[in-house]
């Protein structure tokens, strides 16, 4: 019965604003969804799909809604778009931006969600890598690491000490070859020599610790290897596949996506990154972990991190190991007997254990345009690591004083 106080819409009215009601409905039934944006293509894509799937099979009542964005503009818009409270509730990207976002309020931290049994159910490292300022700010997805890749029909069993990697330098020379070829004038590609001899770029305090007597050791070792003909100057992407592809290198340090690189006649294994002779320590790249992260603007912050949970749950693990050959953060994703039976997942994954989680925030944006000029002098026989070194440190703390501008 309606009130006294309170006229009942005429039939004809009412017809009327049905449409503007249902409308309304609508709307409201489309913002209890939950947004999530991805830089994804590919069989990567395709697998994020079918998880996407199966939450909204399962939850129809709060759908997932997967916006693919471009991945050159993708931390712009993020930063830009979530304080105005137009981005999404989630995204996923590498862990390299989470010390400014989490700094500068744009993302959530999740570990009131996060119990010991969901923590346990990734790699140490993997959630290391998602932690900033002694909080958690996402649920690792993918990692990636460079490993060894090497040609059976040149290195039949891989070498575990750079000395044996170096032993494979005459019999490659006779083949006008390599023992190994790598991205050694870039600090991602070098970063497996510089944590081997005990290099750092930062200390545990995030101050600059790049002028060292270790990273100096690195750098000359890198340019050792190149002086000695163990390993090709300036060597760059295109360059390490088609000396691989053409059996002038006998093994390649790179990372999983060097796959699809590799010519289908060439027999090949990837294994862990050997161990630096002179230190006894395992070479050591670096670990890139790719996170679904929440918005500090989600709308429904409960809900977005279960649906981070369920993203990031061991059936959606093994489905983007299957599908999209991820190499995938969670433990026990490695017992399915397909997966355990993948060689090349295993390996990228025991290589997990000697990995150095990428430093979050500016001061390592700021080091790899430096760091890598430096190396390039230092690897071509032009200048000495100490020098370079200490101009590179001192170059990056000016552009930190200055706010990075």
């Amino acid at each position: 019965m309606v009130p006294a106080n309170i006229v009942a819409p005429a039939p004809r009215r009412l017809a009327r604003l049905l449409p503007i009601v249902l409308a309304l409905l609508g709307a409201c039934d489309h913002a209890q969804g939950t947004v999530l944006w991805h830089a994804y293509n590919g069989a990567e894509r395709d697998a994020l799909a079918s998880s996407a799937a199966r939450w909204n099979a399962e939850h129809p009542d709060q759908p997932l809604e997967l916006v693919a964005v471009p991945y050159g503009a993708f931390a712009d818009k993020l930063t830009s778009a979530i304080p105005g409270g137009n981005g999404p509730d989630l995204f996923i990207y590498p862990q390299d931006r989470i010390g400014d976002w989490a700094d500068s309020g744009v993302i959530e931290p999740i570990e009131f969600w996060v119990d010991d049994a969901r923590a346990d159910r990734f790699t140490d490292e993997a959630v290391a890598a998602m932690a900033y300022k002694g909080s958690l700010w996402g649920l690792p997805i993918a990692v990636k690491s460079l490993a060894l890749y090497y040609r059976t029909d040149l290195a039949p069993k891989p070498p575990r000490t750079t000395d044996e990697m170096i032993a494979l330098a005459p019999s490659m020379k006779a083949r006008n070859g390599y023992a190994v070829a790598y991205a050694n004038v870039d600090l991602y590609g070098h970063a497996p020599w510089l944590f081997g001899y005990g290099g750092r770029i930062l200390d545990d305090a995030g101050g600059l610790a790049i002028a060292t007597p270790e990273a100096a050791a690195a750098m000359a070792f890198a340019r050792e290897l190149v002086a000695t003909g163990v390993a090709p100057d300036h060597a760059e992407g295109p360059l390490v596949a088609t000396l691989f592809n053409e059996g002038k290198a006998a093994t390649v340090m790179s990372g999983p996506w060097f796959q699809s690189d590799i010519a289908a006649n060439v027999p090949w294994k990837v294994a862990t990154l050997p161990t630096v002779s002179a230190t006894g320590k395992p070479a050591a790249p670096f670990l890139g972990a790719e996170g679904i992260l929440m918005s500090a603007r989600a709308h429904d912050k409960t809900t977005a991190f279960a649906v981070m949970d369920a993203l990031t749950s061991d059936v959606a693990a093994i489905e983007r190991a299957k599908l999209a050959r991820q190499v995938v953060p969670n433990v026990h994703a490695y017992d399915d007997p397909e997966i355990a039976a993948d060689p090349t997942l295993r390996a990228f994954r025991d290589q997990l254990a000697h990995t150095v989680a990428m430093p979050k925030g500016a001061a390592m944006r700021m080091v790899w345009t430096p760091y890598k000029t430096a190396l390039g002098e230092v690897v071509a026989g032009r200048a000495e690591p100490g020098p370079q070194l200490i101009a590179v440190e001192r170059e990056v703390a000016s552009y930190l004083v200055g706010g990075g501008k």
